[in-house]
């Protein structure tokens, strides 16, 4: 039987090629796997940030409300969207 090398007409940089090729592929797909939590875990803290950013400021336009009424004075608010 001849050798491999012989036999498809390959040199041995096609070899190398496709290894480091697939060894590249591999740690993409690890990084890729690694980073799912990472993204996860930041689409939380992002949501919590803009939960508390709301909360707070529901509070202090209650507050405005408040003040606005028991002083007498109508008051307009803008919301940014």
């Amino acid at each position: 039987m001849k050798d491999k090398l012989v036999k498809t007409g390959h040199r041995k940089f096609y070899y190398r090629l496709q290894t480091t090729l697939v060894a590249f592929a591999f740690a993409l797909v690890v990084v890729l796997f690694a980073a799912i939590p990472i993204a996860i875990t930041y689409r939380l803290a992002v949501a919590n940030a803009a939960a508390e950013s709301s909360k707070n400021s529901t509070e202090e336009n209650s507050e405005k409300v408040e003040s606005s009424s028991s002083s007498g004075e109508i008051e307009t608010q803008s919301f940014d969207l």
